[in-house]
C-alpha cells in the first residue's frame, strides 16, 4: 500500500510537469499548421482567445489541479504513516504489557496472545491460537456459562470492568484475575470480537485474606482484652469501694483517738496547773515534774493537732476562708504567743511596712508559721535567736523562717516535706517529732495555691520559706 502511493505520487509530480507542456506544445503545432490555413481560408477569424484558451490557462489549470492532488496525496501518507506508527506503538505496548492482553474473535476464539499472557498461563502463542476462551476458566460447563454471561454484557454495555475470576494455567493451578474486557466493531458496526486484559491479582487475594484474617484474629483480641478489661474495672471498683470503706474508717479511728486523746490530755494540763498554783510548799522535784508535764503535754497536744489537720486534708475535708489579710500581724500573733511558751528564746522580726495584702486563711497561715517556729526551736541553740524575714513582690509574698542549727542533709532538702519522713530516726534523736509538722504545712500552702521549700543558709542554719499569693 505504501509502494502503491509512493508511486501514484510521483505519477502525478510527473503530470504535473508534462501536461502543462504537452498543452502547450499542441497548442503551438494547432496554431502554426492547421489553424494557419484555416486562416488563409477566413481572414477575419482572430485566433487570440484560442491561443488564450489552449496555450495559457489550461495548462496553468492542469498544473494547479495535479498540484491539490499531490497535495492530498502526500497528507493522505503521512496520515497513513502516523496511523501505522500508532499501531506499531500500540502493538508494542500489548506485546510488552506485564498485564495478559488477549484479542478475541467474533466466536470468541483466541486471535491475539501477548508476551503478559504467556508469563500468567505458561502457554505460547501459537497454542493458544484459535482456541476458545473459555478454557482459561477451566475445562467444562462452569466455564461456558462464565463466558456466555462476559460476552452479553460485554455486547449490552460496551465493556466489562473489574470483574474477578479464576483462571487456571499450563499447570492446572488456580490464577486470580481481575478481567476487563471492550466490545469491537468495525466501521459498519458490525461485530469483530472483544479485547480481553487479565491482571494478577492473586498476591493482592492472599494480602486481602492475610488482611481479614488479622482483622479476625485482632477483633478476638479485642474482644478477649475487653473482657478482661471489665474484669480488671470491677476487681478496680470493688478494691476502690474497699478502700474508700477502709479510708473512712482510718478517718473516723483518726479523729476519734485524737478527740479521745485530747479530752483526757486536758483534764491532765488542767489538774497540772491546778496543783502546781495550789500546792503551799513545792520542792524543787515538784517544781522540775511540773515542767516535764506541761511540755509533754503540749507536745502531745501539737501532735494530735497534726494528726487531724493531716487527715481532713487527706480527707478533702479542710476548707479555707481565704480574704485580704496582712502578713506581719499575723507574724507578730505567733511570734507572741511562742515567746509565751518559750521565754527564752529570741527572735528577730522583720520591719517592712507597706507589704501588699495577700489573699488567705488566717488561721492556716498562722498554723504554718507556728509549726516552722516550733521546728526551728528545736534545732537552733537557746543562745540564738530564730529569724523571721518577709519579702514581697507584684505576684506573691514570701516569708522565711530560719534557724543556726546544724542545717540540712542534702538528701534531706527534697524530702524533708514527706509525711511521717524524718532525718534522724534513731531513739536517741536530739529533737522529738513525727513527721507530721512540715507535711501538713505543705499541704496547707499548696492549698492557698503557694509553694513551700528549704534550703541551707550560707553561714550555717537551715531556712525554711513559704509563699502565699498577693490579692488582686
Amino acid at each position: 500500500m505504501q509502494a502503491a502511493n509512493h508511486t501514484l505520487r510521483q505519477r502525478v509530480a510527473l503530470l504535473r510537469w508534462a501536461l502543462p507542456a504537452v498543452l502547450v506544445i499542441l497548442t503551438a503545432y494547432y496554431e502554426l499548421g492547421p489553424a494557419h490555413l484555416l486562416l488563409q481560408d477566413n481572414l477575419h477569424d482572430p485566433i487570440d482567445l484560442e491561443v488564450f484558451l489552449y496555450g495559457v490557462f489550461s495548462p496553468l489549470l492542469a498544473f494547479w489541479v495535479l498540484t491539490l492532488i499531490g497535495r492530498w496525496l502526500d497528507k493522505t501518507e503521512r496520515a497513513e504513516k502516523q496511523a501505522r506508527t500508532s499501531d506499531r506503538r500500540l502493538a508494542a505496548i500489548m506485546s510488552a504489557s506485564a498485564d495478559a492482553i488477549l484479542g478475541l474473535d467474533a466466536t470468541g476464539h483466541i486471535e491475539a496472545w501477548n508476551r503478559g499472557a504467556e508469563l500468567l498461563f505458561g502457554y505460547e502463542v501459537n497454542q493458544m491460537r484459535g482456541q476458545p476462551f473459555f478454557n482459561l476458566f477451566g475445562r467444562g460447563e462452569a466455564g461456558e456459562v462464565e463466558f456466555r454471561w462476559l460476552s452479553q454484557n460485554v455486547a449490552q454495555n460496551g465493556y466489562v470492568r473489574g470483574h474477578e475470576t479464576t483462571c487456571r494455567d499450563r499447570l492446572s493451578h488456580e490464577v486470580a484475575v481481575e478481567l476487563t474486557a471492550t466490545y469491537l466493531t468495525d466501521e459498519t458496526n458490525q461485530p469483530l470480537g472483544m479485547s480481553v486484559i487479565l491482571r494478577d491479582v492473586t498476591e493482592r487475594k492472599h494480602r486481602d485474606e492475610e488482611i481479614r484474617r488479622l482483622n479476625a484474629s485482632l477483633s478476638e483480641q479485642v474482644t478477649e482484652r475487653t473482657h478482661e478489661l471489665a474484669e480488671k474495672v470491677e476487681e478496680l471498683a470493688r478494691a476502690n469501694t474497699e478502700l474508700q470503706k477502709l479510708d473512712q474508717t482510718r478517718s473516723e479511728f483518726v479523729s476519734l483517738v485524737s478527740h479521745q486523746i485530747r479530752a483526757p490530755l486536758t483534764n491532765m494540763r488542767g489538774a497540772a496547773e491546778r496543783m502546781q498554783t495550789n500546792c503551799d510548799v513545792i520542792n524543787p522535784t515538784c517544781s522540775r515534774m511540773f515542767i516535764i508535764l506541761q511540755q509533754q503535754a503540749d507536745r502531745l497536744d501539737g501532735l494530735v493537732r497534726d494528726v487531724l489537720s493531716a487527715a481532713r486534708l487527706e480527707a478533702g475535708e479542710l476548707v479555707l476562708h481565704s480574704e485580704p489579710i496582712s502578713v506581719l500581724p499575723v507574724v507578730q500573733q505567733v511570734v507572741e504567743q511562742t515567746r509565751a511558751r518559750k521565754t527564752d528564746r529570741a527572735f528577730h522580726l522583720p520591719l517592712r511596712p507597706g507589704l501588699p495584702l495577700v489573699l488567705a486563711d488566717r488561721d492556716r497561715v498562722a498554723e504554718v508559721l507556728s509549726n516552722l517556729i516550733d521546728n526551728a526551736d528545736k534545732y537552733s541553740p537557746r543562745e540564738q535567736a530564730i529569724a523571721i524575714d518577709v519579702q514581697a513582690d507584684q505576684t506573691e509574698v514570701t516569708i522565711a523562717v530560719r534557724d543556726h542549727g546544724r542545717g540540712l542533709l542534702p538528701a534531706d532538702v527534697d524530702r524533708v516535706f514527706d509525711k511521717f519522713y524524718r532525718s534522724d530516726s534513731s531513739d536517741a534523736q536530739a529533737a522529738y517529732g513525727y513527721g507530721l509538722g512540715l507535711y501538713v504545712c505543705r499541704r496547707l500552702i499548696e492549698t492557698h495555691g503557694g509553694r513551700i521549700w528549704a534550703e541551707n543558709a550560707v553561714d550555717g542554719g537551715a531556712i525554711f520559706s513559704f509563699t502565699l499569693p498577693v490579692a488582686r
